[in-house]
C-alpha cells in the first residue's frame, strides 16, 4: 500500500505542470481527502526554514518549486542552464509586448533577436505563429510556469511595479 504523502509528494517531483487535488487522487488511487490532508502535510512541512522546496498553488493545481530565495543559487545546476542575457532582453520585450510582430522584435533589438527567437523557442518559452511575411511571437505556458506567473499580464503588472 502507496503511503498517500509520500505518492503526493512524488508525484508532485515528477510532473513538469501543476497538478490539480482531482488528477493526484485519480492518478494516485487515493481518495481526495487524503490527498488534500497529503498537501497540507507537505506545504507544513516545506515551510522550515531548512527546506529548499515550497508547495506552490498555480491555476488550479499544485507545484513543487525551489525557494525564492535559492533560486539563483540553483540556477546552474537548472536543466535549461542559464540563458544569456541578450535573450534574455529578448524574451522580456516578447513577454511585456506580446503577442509581437517578429519584425518587430528585430527592429527593437536587431539581427541578433532572430537567434535569441530561435532559442527562446526551442526552450519552450516563446511561440511563434505565421502572419503575413513573418512571424507573431508570444510567451508559452512552459515560459508561466518556468518564472511561476499565471498569465502574461501578472509579467506585465510586475515589472510596471519596478519601474
Amino acid at each position: 500500500m502507496l503511503d498517500p504523502k509520500a505518492a503526493v509528494e512524488a508525484a508532485l517531483f515528477v510532473s513538469s505542470k501543476p497538478l490539480s487535488l482531482e488528477e493526484i487522487a485519480r492518478g494516485l488511487h487515493i481518495p481526495e481527502e487524503e490527498v488534500h490532508r497529503a498537501l497540507e502535510e507537505i506545504a507544513r512541512e516545506l515551510e522550515a526554514p531548512d527546506r529548499g522546496l515550497e508547495l506552490f498553488q498555480e491555476r488550479g493545481g499544485y507545484l513543487l518549486r525551489v525557494k525564492e530565495e535559492l533560486v539563483e543559487a540553483v540556477r546552474p545546476f537548472s536543466p535549461e542552464g542559464e540563458i544569456p542575457e541578450p535573450v534574455l532582453r529578448t524574451l522580456a520585450l516578447i513577454a511585456y509586448r506580446g503577442p509581437i510582430r517578429q519584425a518587430d522584435v528585430v527592429r527593437i533589438r536587431g539581427q541578433r533577436a532572430y537567434a535569441h527567437i530561435r532559442e527562446l523557442i526551442q526552450r519552450g518559452f516563446v511561440k511563434a505563429r505565421p502572419h503575413g511575411n513573418t512571424k507573431v511571437l508570444e510567451v508559452t505556458k512552459d515560459f508561466l510556469e518556468y518564472f511561476g506567473l499565471s498569465s502574461p499580464q501578472d509579467f506585465r503588472s510586475s515589472w510596471k511595479t519596478r519601474r
